[in-house]
C-alpha cells in the first residue's frame, strides 16, 4: 500500500504492537497501513463527519482490512482506555489539536505515546505539551510537494526548553540538523530578508513596528541557523 511521505512518517512513529486511535482519520490511510504491515495490534479510526468514514470503509474493503473500528465522534469522545495506548492526530490545526487533548485530559494522561502533526501553531503545541505533563521524545521534519511538515512524538514526563527558538522551531529538529531542515531555515531567512527590504522602503508607523518584529524574528532564526551549521 502506497501512502504519502507525510502519512508514512507519521505511521513509522508508531511502536510495533500498539493499540492506536487515529483522530480525524479521513480515508483511514494510516490505520490501514498499520494493520497491513502488522505494526499495530488494533486500530480505532474516528471522524466527526460520516463522509470520511464512508471513504474509510471503501478503502478498508479495497485493501481487505476488517480489523479497524470506525467511530463517528468528535475527537476522542467516547473512547475508552482499553481501546488505545497511542494517539495519532495528524493534519489538523495546532489549536484544534490542543482543544481535543485538553477536552479529554484524563484519557490522554493514560496513553503511552502521542503523535501529532499540526498544520499551524506548532510552537503553541510544543508549549502545551510541556505545560500538561508531556516531554517531546522526537520530532520529524519532512518536505512533500514543496510543503514542510513537522511531526511531534511525545510521552509522559517533565520537560521545559530554555530558549524561545527551541519552541519556535523544535529543539529536536535543531539537534538533528537534517538537510531538509537546514534548507527550510535558509529559505525562511531569505524570505524574511526580502520582506524586510521591501518594508524598509515604506515610511510609516506600521512599517517601523513591523521592522522591529522582523528584527526580533531574524535574530531568533540566525541563532538556529548558527546551531545547525
Amino acid at each position: 500500500m502506497q501512502i504519502s511521505n507525510r502519512l508514512y512518517a507519521v505511521a513509522e512513529c508508531v511502536p510495533p504492537g500498539s493499540r492506536v486511535i487515529d483522530v480525524g482519520t479521513d480515508h483511514a490511510y494510516i490505520p490501514i497501513y498499520l494493520m497491513k504491515n502488522n505494526r499495530a495490534e488494533s486500530c480505532v479510526a474516528t471522524d466527526i463527519n460520516p463522509g470520511p468514514l464512508e471513504k474509510a470503509k471503501r478503502n478498508m474493503k479495497k485493501h481487505k482490512i476488517t480489523a479497524i473500528d470506525l467511530k463517528l465522534t468528535n475527537g476522542l469522545q467516547g473512547i475508552t482506555e482499553n481501546e488505545a495506548n497511542v494517539i495519532i492526530i495528524a493534519g489538523m490545526g495546532g489549536c484544534l489539536i490542543i482543544d481535543i487533548l485538553k477536552n479529554n485530559r484524563p484519557f490522554v494522561q493514560g496513553i503511552s505515546k502521542l503523535i501529532v502533526q499540526p498544520q499551524q501553531d506548532i510552537p503553541r503545541v510544543r508549549r502545551f505539551l510541556h505545560a500538561t505533563g508531556f516531554k517531546i521524545e522526537n520530532e520529524k521534519f519532512i518536505e512533500e510537494d514543496g510543503k514542510y511538515y513537522t511531526i511531534i512524538v511525545a510521552v509522559l514526563g517533565s520537560e521545559k526548553y530554555e530558549k524561545d527558538y527551541e519552541y519556535e522551531f523544535g529543539k529536536q529538529l535543531i539537534d538533528q540538523k537534517t538537510q531538509v531542515f537546514k534548507e527550510y531555515m535558509i529559505k525562511k531567512q531569505e524570505k524574511l530578508n526580502e520582506i524586510y527590504q521591501n518594508i524598509s522602503l515604506v515610511d510609516s508607523e506600521y512599517a517601523y513596528k513591523r521592522k522591529e518584529e522582523l528584527d526580533k524574528q531574524s535574530k531568533m532564526q540566525k541563532e538556529v541557523i548558527q546551531c545547525i551549521f
